[in-house]
C-alpha cells in the first residue's frame, strides 16, 4: 500500500455524516417568526405609546417595520459571513453599519418633528434605565439563537459575523420597542435605544469570538 492509499484510508475511517448548511435565506426564514414575536412583545412591553394618533401609521408601524426588515437583511448578511469562502466584503459590512445609523437618525429625526415629547426631569434615570435595559432584553434571544447558526457554518472572520448578528438583533428589538416608549426626543432615543443596539453589536463580536475560541 502506497502513501497514498494510506492517508486515504485514514482520511475515510474519520469521516463523519453531517447535516447540510441550509442557504442564509433559510436560516433567516427559520428566525423571521421569533423575530416578529420578539418586535411585538417590545411594542406591547408598557402598552402601545400613547401618542400613536399623533403620529400617524407611517410614522410608528411603518417606520417599526422598516426598521425590522433592516434588521432581517443585517441578519441575512450575517450568516452569508458566516459561510468560509463566500464572506460578504469588507465594504457591505461597513455599508450595513452606516445603513443602520441613517435609519436611527431619519426616524429618530422625522419622529421628534412630528411630535416633540420629552422626559419628564424627574424621571431621567429611571427612563433611560429602561430604554437601555428593554431592547437587550428581547434582542439577547435574537443574539444567541443567530450566533448559533452563524457558528455551526464555522465562520473564518466570527467576531464580525458576531458583531452582525448583535446589530441585526438589536435593530428587531428596538423596532418594537420604539413602539412602547413615548419619548421621541433624540437625546433619549439616541442615548438609550440606540447605546442598547451598539451594546448587543458588541456583546455579539464577543460571543462570536469565545465560539470560536472554544472550539480551539
Amino acid at each position: 500500500m502506497t502513501p497514498h492509499d494510506r492517508i486515504r484510508r485514514i482520511v475515510e475511517r474519520d469521516l463523519q455524516p453531517v447535516r447540510p448548511l441550509l442557504a442564509p435565506g433559510r436560516r433567516v426564514a427559520i428566525v423571521l417568526p421569533i423575530a416578529a414575536a420578539l418586535a411585538i412583545a417590545a411594542a406591547t412591553r408598557y402598552g402601545l405609546r400613547v401618542d400613536s394618533e399623533q403620529l400617524g401609521g407611517i410614522i410608528t408601524w411603518g417606520f417599526s417595520a422598516a426598521q425590522w426588515t433592516l434588521g432581517l437583511l443585517i441578519l441575512a448578511l450575517a450568516l452569508r459571513q458566516a459561510i468560509p469562502g463566500a464572506g460578504v466584503s469588507r465594504r457591505l459590512v461597513a455599508t450595513a453599519g452606516i445603513a443602520t445609523v441613517a435609519a436611527i437618525l431619519t426616524i429618530t429625526t422625522v419622529t421628534y418633528a412630528a411630535h416633540p415629547t420629552f422626559v419628564p426631569a424627574a424621571h431621567r434615570i429611571s427612563f433611560w434605565y429602561l430604554c437601555f435595559l428593554g431592547p437587550l432584553e428581547f434582542g439577547a434571544p435574537l443574539l444567541v439563537l443567530a450566533s448559533v447558526l452563524s457558528a455551526r457554518a464555522f465562520p473564518t472572520r466570527p467576531a464580525v459575523t458576531g458583531a452582525l448578528c448583535g446589530l441585526a438583533a438589536g435593530v428587531i428589538a428596538d423596532s418594537g420597542w420604539r413602539l412602547t416608549c413615548w419619548v421621541t426626543a433624540p437625546a433619549h432615543v439616541l442615548g438609550a435605544h440606540t447605546l442598547a443596539i451598539a451594546s448587543l453589536a458588541a456583546a455579539g463580536a464577543c460571543l462570536g469570538a469565545l465560539i470560536d475560541a472554544l472550539r480551539k
